[in-house]
């Protein structure tokens, strides 16, 4: 009886004592949510359906709190009733603010980021430049929540 109380209790103490990237789960992304300050430059691709929900993947300015600027894939998924960012605020590269969490799983080259040739998804020259400078390199992947997304205050 002693022996297996000695057990136990030895058990609760490795629980206690393992750190948190021991006990990550194997099967979500452990990255967190944080506050950034983004400008949409393209739209890559988008894809709706009532059922399964909508996605919109957008090139765009990512700017953390920091003041950090970086060229990224926003992936913004939304409810199959949901509506995409409005047209008239993309073309006129407002400001946005929301909350996004880094998805290195969705990392890719930017020579394989789909760019309609048509300039009609295009709302800054700059998305084109910065994606042939990225060629072979990896940009960086975000989600954001669809509810989060705002219209920044201008200071």
């Amino acid at each position: 009886m002693k022996k297996t109380w000695l057990s136990a209790a030895a058990a609760v103490v490795l629980l206690v004592q393992s750190s948190p990237a021991e006990r990550q789960s194997p099967f979500t992304n452990q990255s967190r949510p944080m506050l950034a300050q983004v400008t949409m430059l393209a739209v890559s691709s988008s894809s709706r359906q009532s059922f399964a929900g909508n996605q919109e993947v957008y090139l765009a300015d990512l700017q953390t709190k920091n003041g950090e600027h970086q060229f990224v894939r926003l992936v913004d998924q939304y409810p199959g009733y949901g509506l995409p960012i409005r047209d008239s605020l993309l073309r006129s590269r407002t400001l946005f603010t929301m909350r996004v969490t880094r998805e290195p799983e969705c990392d890719v080259p930017g020579s394989q980021i789909f760019l309609a040739p048509s300039d009609a998804v295009v709302f800054n020259a700059s998305a084109r430049d910065s994606l042939q400078a990225q060629g072979t390199e990896l940009v960086p992947c975000y989600k954001t929540l669809h509810s989060t997304i705002r219209i920044a205050k201008v200071k």
